[in-house]
C-alpha cells in the first residue's frame, strides 16, 4: 500500500471517529403515557413510575427521547429520567399559566422556557435546575441536542449540560451580536461578531476566543 493511499485511509478514519464522537446513538429508554388518571413512565422496559393528575389538569405538551421524558400540564411540569427513580414535579407560576411555555427536548435534557424563567432537567442533574429570565430580555435563539442545551437572548447565553446541576451564563460585550449558533451532541458553539464561544458537556464551562 503506497503512502498516498495510507494517508487517505487515515483521514477517512479520523473523520468517522470525529462524527461518532459528535453524534452518539442513544436508545430510547423512556416511554411515557397518561391513562386512568395517572401519568405513567416506563423506564428501561422494567421500572414503572406513576403520578396522579386531576381531572381538570390539561396536558399541553409531552415528549420522551433517549433517557428522559416529560409532561407539561396547565399546572406543572413533570419529568423523569433513567436515573431519577420517580417523577419530578415543578409547578408553574401564576403568570406562566397565562401562556403556554416553550419546550425543548434532547436525548438527555428537557428545557422549559417562559417569560419569567428557564427550567432544565437532565439525566444527571439530580432534579430540576432553573434560572430567572432577565427582565426586558426575550429569547433570540435556542437549541437542545444530546447532552447540551442553550438559550440565547440579545444580552447573554445560558448553557445547560446533563452532567451539571446548574446553569452556565455568559454575557455578551457591548455591541456584540450573535452571528450563528450550532450544537452537537456534547458541544455548544456560538459565533458572535467578536468571539467564538464554546461550552462542552463534561464541564459546562464557557470558553471564549477573540476573533479580533
Amino acid at each position: 500500500m503506497n503512502r498516498k493511499i495510507r494517508l487517505v485511509l487515515t483521514a477517512a478514519l479520523l473523520m468517522v471517529t470525529a462524527r461518532a464522537m459528535a453524534y452518539e446513538e442513544i436508545e430510547d429508554l423512556v416511554d411515557i403515557f397518561a391513562t386512568g388518571g395517572r401519568f405513567i413512565a416506563m423506564v428501561d422496559g422494567r421500572r414503572n413510575f406513576s403520578e396522579a393528575y386531576r381531572s381538570d389538569e390539561k396536558i399541553l405538551w409531552q415528549g420522551a427521547k433517549g433517557e428522559v421524558g416529560a409532561f407539561l400540564t396547565s399546572d406543572r411540569l413533570l419529568a423523569v429520567s433513567v436515573r431519577s427513580g420517580q417523577w419530578n414535579t415543578i409547578y408553574l407560576k401564576v403568570n406562566e399559566k397565562k401562556g403556554q411555555p416553550e419546550m425543548l427536548i434532547s436525548a438527555h435534557l428537557v428545557v422549559m422556557l417562559t417569560a419569567e424563567r428557564i427550567v432544565g432537567f437532565g439525566t444527571h442533574t439530580g432534579g430540576f435546575i432553573q434560572t430567572r429570565m432577565p427582565i426586558g430580555e426575550s429569547v433570540a435563539d435556542r437549541a437542545a441536542e444530546g447532552r447540551v442545551a442553550v438559550v440565547v437572548t440579545p444580552a447573554r447565553a445560558f448553557g445547560f449540560s446533563s452532567y451539571r446541576r446548574g446553569v452556565a451564563e455568559i454575557r455578551f460585550k457591548r455591541q456584540e451580536k450573535v452571528v450563528s449558533l450550532k450544537t452537537t451532541y456534547n458541544l455548544i458553539r456560538l459565533r458572535t461578531s467578536q468571539r467564538l464561544i464554546t461550552l462542552k458537556s463534561e464541564d459546562a464551562v464557557w470558553r471564549q476566543f477573540d476573533l479580533k
